[in-house]
């Protein structure tokens, strides 16, 4: 017990952050697998209590995008799969009642040390794989157009500045209208985010541009041909079901419209 202890300090210094566990019930840090498969619509699974992360492991068939036609909610403990995408997943957390735990302590240290390198390499992994799991781009990597019914795109009033308002507007391509996935489901556009103002959850709330700031009111998912907002579940939502342009965008409870749906 002494010898676990201290290779779990150890490996807590190597990777600065580290797997806290008490002498009585360690947190038992391990993965698992999960198969999901898409028969052309949406499909959900419950995610294992204790998940921390979700990665691709095998795209098994169909074409299988991160925030596009796969994503996790971890608010809510749910994978999804969509559009035909048939894949497995690693599933990364703390399992500490799941049936891989082990009562051997040559076997729990031996996993401590599996997931400090598995961390390090998940992280490399994640790092290197932040274009690939955004939606496909035609234009060089600057990100791609949002499109809503009526011939209309996902438009930056004017120009992409902080403060500007979100609507929708007859598609050109330009910059304000180029949207990029990131990995933490921001949006990105010529280098701000797309931002509930305020970060106000009611609905009517304006979506403007602003500077990335890593909060929830710039955190977006999408499922099915919605755009969700993670902070509050509602949905990117062009006001007054009017899809003419300059049209403002905002959020507004999910219900299914026309002036809710956006293909990319």
């Amino acid at each position: 017990m002494t010898h676990m202890k201290t290779h779990q300090r150890l490996m807590a210094t190597a990777l600065s952050a580290a797997l806290l566990a008490t002498p009585a019930t360690p947190a038992w840090a391990a993965e698992q697998s999960l198969e999901l498969r898409s028969d052309g619509g949406y499909t959900s699974q419950r995610l294992p209590a204790g998940t921390r992360d979700v990665d691709l492991d095998r795209q098994l068939s169909g074409n299988c995008r991160f925030n596009r036609s796969w994503g996790y909610d971890l608010s809510n403990m749910e994978i999804w799969v969509d559009k035909g995408c048939s894949a497995r997943f690693t599933l990364s957390g703390d399992f500490s009642d799941n049936e891989h735990r082990s009562s051997n302590t040559g076997a729990a240290i031996a996993a401590v040390a599996a997931i400090a390198g598995l961390a390090l390499l998940a992280s490399h992994h994640k790092n290197r794989d932040r274009d690939d799991d955004r939606p496909d781009n035609n234009d060089g990597g600057y990100g791609r157009q949002i499109n809503s019914s009526g011939g209309l795109c996902l438009d930056i009033s004017g120009r992409a500045v902080e403060g500007a308002p979100a609507i929708v507007f007859g598609c050109h391509n330009g910059s304000n209208q180029r949207f990029d996935w990131g990995r933490g489901g921001e949006l990105r556009v010529s280098g701000l985010c797309l931002d509930v103002a305020k970060g106000s959850d009611r609905n009517g709330a304006e979506v403007i541009a602003y500077r990335c700031t890593g909060g929830d009111n710039q955190r977006w998912q999408a499922r099915g041909n919605q755009i969700r907002s993670r902070m509050s579940g509602k949905c990117l939502d062009v006001r007054d079901g009017r899809l003419r342009p300059g049209q403002a965008v905002q959020l507004w409870d999910c219900n299914g419209g026309d002036n809710q749906r956006w293909w990319w």
